[in-house]
């Protein structure tokens, strides 16, 4: 091999390695967490989860006086007229039709529910020498900070999912599963259940709530396509809607 060709080769090499360097020992080190990284997320997700909402609280070892401290705490209040951010899971903006619930009762500002994940590992080292990721801070915290700049009260997030029921004879009871807009061969149901999260700017404690969800039975005529229209799903959302801010605002406030 030439010097030319080596010198090439080497270049390459050097490259490939980007920007950190790693002894043999310190690749077997971080192996596994960075294979856990790429396995552990899915980078196509647009759904926010429990972490984003509620950081890392909820995987904390817990003890008893800790739940009954939770107890002695004061009750969740949202008044009326409050100004509020309100999110939609998985969405850029929340539906009109529960904008326009919450809004009689509230003071309403909107936010993308969809999260921004974790960046690669910059070059960028903190005081020990390490790769800093370019990352921000976990999402509610930014979001607790945002709504302070803006002189909100309280971030509300929820999310939805739709779902078809088809009665079981053997079992005598409905069977439920997510709907995906297949073609339906018999009379359905419809139901669209909704978890709430609230978070109070301030002071960043939070309830969250998942009311009893409104059921639609879907009947089709005689000779017509089994197909559950888009009209269809939004009638049940906004009545679904209407119950269940109703519902919240005379449990909160």
């Amino acid at each position: 091999m030439s010097t030319r060709t080596t010198l090439l080769f080497i270049i390459t090499v050097f490259l490939l390695a980007g920007c950190t360097r790693h002894s043999t020992i310190d690749q077997k080190k971080s192996g596994v967490s960075r294979a856990k990284n790429r396995t552990g997320k899915n980078p196509l997700s647009s759904q926010l989860t429990d972490k984003d909402i509620f950081g890392n609280e909820t995987t904390l070892a817990v003890s008893e006086e800790d739940i009954q401290a939770a107890l002695e705490g004061e009750a969740f209040q949202v008044p009326l007229n409050s100004s509020v951010i309100l999110v939609q899971s998985g969405s850029r903006a929340p539906e009109m039709a529960m904008q326009q619930e919450i809004s009689k009762y509230y003071t309403v500002s909107t936010f993308s529910g969809i999260p921004d994940r974790q960046k690669a590992m910059s070059c960028n080292k903190d005081e020990k020498g390490l790769p800093v990721a370019s990352e921000n801070m976990n999402w509610m915290q930014a979001l607790r900070y945002i709504a302070a700049k803006g002189h909100q009260r309280v971030i509300i997030v929820y999310e939805g999912a739709l779902q078809s029921g088809k009665y079981d004879s053997t079992l005598k009871s409905t069977v439920w599963s997510d709907f995906k807009n297949e073609k339906l061969t018999d009379a359905v149901s419809l139901r669209y259940l909704v978890r709430f999260t609230l978070v109070d700017v301030a002071t960043g404690e939070w309830a969250t709530w998942s009311p009893i969800n409104y059921e639609h039975q879907v009947l089709f005529s005689q000779g017509a396509k089994n197909d559950i229209t888009e009209l269809q799903i939004m009638q049940l959302k906004q009545k679904t809607y209407a119950t269940l801010v109703e519902d919240l605002v005379n449990r909160y406030q």
